[in-house]
């Protein structure tokens, strides 16, 4: 199976797609065929674990221990080991597991996981998990937060636009955001009471206090931020902060001043999960996609993430669209079909690619009907299958014998 892999630290070229060995199921796992991932903050940090000096402690001092990449992940059950319950083979599925930029992954029935909503596409369900799990237990030490004024800082990211959704519709706090002047509006339709610009106003200089400050991006401090919290208040932030300052400031105002720091701590757990997945369903929580990309282009999809101006969360495509489900236009140059005056997918690059494993599961023998990039601009007239199936001897019967197998592999890209 093809996986994105890397075997050490550095810039975002160092990942690449890779074919590794298919993970089998354990006896209480369940192997999950991934269609659509994503590229978190998180995964970009493993990466670029150089800079990230701090975190080399736990994902290896010279080298990274887990060469796989990606944590979030949407799929189908292709199988089940025996001591599973709850799940079953067909079973929609999404959630957090290591490795899930890859055509399948292997996770414990008691772990991160959980039927997908029906609501959601594959893609938006891969953008569900790890902003608003990380978002939900980071904003918990604050609780009850009914009524109670909160601003988050860093709005418009996977943690922040969770953030601000799970505060408006969950917690029903009076929410003030802050983000870029090009994502004021999106943030505002998430349910924000009001939203600041920070290119234009500094929040810690306008005069307003708030009981809850949360830092989304870890880009403020508690020293900045102290004057702007009511007494009793809380800054909560996910980043230890310069000179990694934000464990002692914790410390510390546990038991001096009345505003108090806290370091948010991210968990991942398969009831807030399920809580997650009831909160779509009753349409309080929608998913935020800022870009897309196929797994061939994670360098270019981790590399924007590397950037900080995403918006929500950018989400990789695997493997192909599920039955049922609209194929979405691929990255690339659209040429026009003269059988069924559509567009289709140009054979090459990725697409090449699909049509070629395809015609594998389909066919049983590869050489019985050639890959695209086989297909010669004349074939010959004899063919060397052992089955003895003749070869086409003319050019416009290879073109159509390529037309037909787009349409087989249903890569078809709207107008």
């Amino acid at each position: 199976m093809r996986a994105v892999v890397h075997d050490r630290y550095g810039p975002p070229e160092v990942l690449r797609v890779a074919e590794v060995e298919r993970p089998v199921p354990k006896e209480d796992e369940v192997l999950v065929r991934v269609h659509a991932s994503t590229v978190t903050r998180g995964d970009a940090m493993g990466v670029r674990s150089v800079e990230y000096r701090f975190s080399r402690l736990f994902t290896g001092i010279r080298r990274p221990r887990r060469t796989n990449f990606g944590s979030e992940f949407a799929g189908r059950v292709e199988e089940v080991g025996a001591a599973v319950t709850e799940l079953r083979v067909g079973d929609e599925v999404f959630g957090i597991a290591g490795g899930a930029s890859a055509e399948h992954v292997t996770v414990r029935e008691s772990g991160v996981i959980a039927q997908k909503s029906t609501r959601l596409t594959f893609e938006e369900a891969a953008a569900v998990p790890d902003g608003s799990l990380l978002a939900l237990t980071c904003l918990r030490p604050a609780q009850p937060l009914r009524g109670k004024n909160v601003l988050v800082y860093g709005a418009a990211g996977s943690v922040g636009t969770a953030a601000v959704q799970l505060l408006a519709h969950y917690f029903e706090a009076e929410v003030t955001a802050v983000c870029d002047t090009k994502d004021v509006e999106r943030v505002r339709s998430l349910g924000a009471h009001d939203v600041l610009d920070r290119l234009r106003e500094d929040f810690t200089k306008n005069g307003k206090t708030y009981d809850v400050i949360f830092d989304a991006v870890g880009k403020h401090s508690f020293r900045r931020c102290r004057r702007s919290l009511k007494p009793r208040g809380i800054y909560i932030t996910v980043d230890l902060g310069f000179m990694y300052h934000v464990p002692l400031a914790a410390l510390i105002t546990r038991f001096v001043g009345s505003r108090r720091a806290k370091l948010g701590i991210g968990r991942y757990r398969k009831e807030d999960l399920r809580l997650l997945k009831e909160l779509v369903d009753t349409g309080k929580y929608r998913p935020v996609i800022d870009r897309r990309y196929e797994l061939d282009e994670v360098v270019e999809a981790a590399r924007y993430v590397e950037t900080g101006q995403k918006t929500g969360n950018v989400v990789l495509g695997v493997s192909e669209a599920a039955p049922g489900e609209q194929p979405r236009p691929l990255r690339s140059t659209k040429t026009r079909c003269r059988r069924e005056g559509r567009y289709r997918a140009p054979l090459g690059g990725e697409a090449r690619d699909r049509v070629a494993d395809q015609l594998r599961r389909d066919e049983g023998h590869p050489c019985c009907r050639r890959s695209p990039a086989e297909f010669p601009r004349r074939l010959p007239r004899r063919s060397s299958c052992p089955r003895g199936r003749p070869g086409r001897s003319t050019a416009r019967e290879a073109r159509q014998e390529r037309e037909v197998w787009v349409h087989r592999t249903q890569l078809i890209v709207a107008p």
